[in-house]
């Protein structure tokens, strides 16, 4: 996961007040409630992991049955423009347990793993560390997961992106392992401890964004959405491979 290349220095041009309450004006961050929008989710992952990137990875997969997706859209061309997964332990193993020997910790029902994250070359740059689109996700993701009341996230990075990862409030694990489905490249796993991130992040440039800040563009669905929204969307996929 590559979630942006941009300068550290960059991201304190945008933490003023004015220019931090503009950030994510002309797109929208939301959780995927129907089929329709998981399809949209799906697709992002479609276009970035296999049509960019080259893997051999199947989409849907089949943790896709028992996660949560998020969409970012462009309100002008109304595109799909990024999208991430969200798998919570209390519905079964990460995704991560295949690779790694998880701290028992890490394995709480409390826990969510993050992965599948993908945006599309063109939106991939932008004046601060991350994406713009970046941003949007993980603010919706932070929002999102202190509604539920989880606490701690994981994810697996390649070792290019872990200084990001941490530059958000991550932690390394020091755990590391080839990941299958993706050339088998090295991952590292960091966690995130949502209920220290307040504290974590109190010096961060950006602290009023990930903390404070609330937005319109970031929206948090009024139920929680259903794990199983993209079961037929799996199965249709299935059925396709099958007959190939």
């Amino acid at each position: 996961m590559q979630p942006g290349t941009e300068s550290t220095e960059e991201s304190g041009a945008l933490a003023d007040g004015d220019s931090l309450a503009r950030l994510l004006r002309g797109y929208r961050f939301s959780l995927c409630e129907t089929t329709e929008a998981v399809a949209q989710a799906l697709d992002v992952r479609r276009r970035v992991y296999v049509d960019e990137r080259g893997y051999d990875a199947p989409v849907p997969d089949e943790y896709d049955q028992r996660s949560w997706f998020l969409v970012a859209e462009h309100l002008e061309t109304e595109e799909a423009v990024g999208s991430m997964r969200l798998t919570p332990r209390f519905a079964g193993p990460f995704e991560a347990d295949e690779y790694f020997r998880l701290p028992a910790h890490v394995r709480s029902p409390h826990a969510v793993e993050l992965n599948r994250f993908a945006i599309p070359r063109s939106y991939c740059k932008g004046k601060t560390l991350l994406p713009i689109v970046s941003l949007g996700l993980f603010k919706l993701v932070m929002e999102y997961l202190r509604h539920i009341d989880a606490h701690r996230m994981l994810i697996a990075s390649k070792p290019e992106s872990v200084c990001t990862y941490q530059w958000m409030g991550f932690e390394r694990t020091g755990l590391t392992a080839p990941y299958g489905g993706f050339d088998h490249s090295e991952h590292e796993l960091l966690t995130y401890e949502l209920h220290r991130s307040p504290k974590a992040l109190s010096d961060h440039p950006l602290h009023d964004f990930f903390v404070r800040m609330r937005y319109q563009e970031v929206r948090l669905p009024r139920h929680i959405p259903e794990l199983s929204i993209a079961v037929p969307l799996a199965r249709d996929a299935l059925r396709v491979r099958r007959s190939v």
